[in-house]
């Protein structure tokens, strides 16, 4: 069964009351980002902006400008992928695994040094690791307050 078959088969009303929920917590999660960066001193807009917002964002916690930069080039890497169609199985096996390996250890240390900056345990940062949307959101909307540490 192909994809669209599989679409076709799901009632109309389903899919809108699906787009209808993500709208929402695309929009509650935008504004939880917006009021991190706003209880870290920092202007909300700048979460609005792509990339630069990480930038922001790994400035706020104090990661180094080289896990930025890695992640940029990583992205550059999937992008031209994606573009070229590189279908190459070890090319593929390959790059994937160091951009997935290099993009999961800058966001784990980012998420780590984030719930250190919120005055967050180890056990804020398990559950963070599970379920980072969540934690997103106690952080911007819950009492913790921001601890510069850098």
């Amino acid at each position: 069964m192909s994809v669209e078959e599989l679409y076709a088969k799901i009632p109309t009303p389903v899919l809108i009351g699906l787009l209808i929920a993500g709208i929402i917590i695309y929009i509650l999660l935008i504004v939880a980002e917006w009021r991190i960066l706003t209880k870290a001193g920092e202007k909300g807009w700048k979460s609005l902006i792509p990339v630069y917002n990480v930038f922001v964002s790994h400035e706020m916690v104090g990661m180094s400008h080289i896990w930025f930069i890695v992640e940029v080039v990583c992205w550059i890497i999937e992008a031209v992928f994606e573009i070229f169609k590189i279908t190459s199985p070890a090319v593929i096996l390959f790059f994937g695994i160091f951009v997935l390996a290099l993009t999961s250890a800058a966001g784990v240390i980012h998420l780590f040094k984030l719930c250190d900056s919120f005055g967050k345990g180890w056990k804020f940062k398990i559950i963070s690791l599970i379920v980072p949307y969540f934690s997103t959101l106690v952080l911007a909307y819950g009492k913790a307050e921001y601890r510069n540490l850098t």
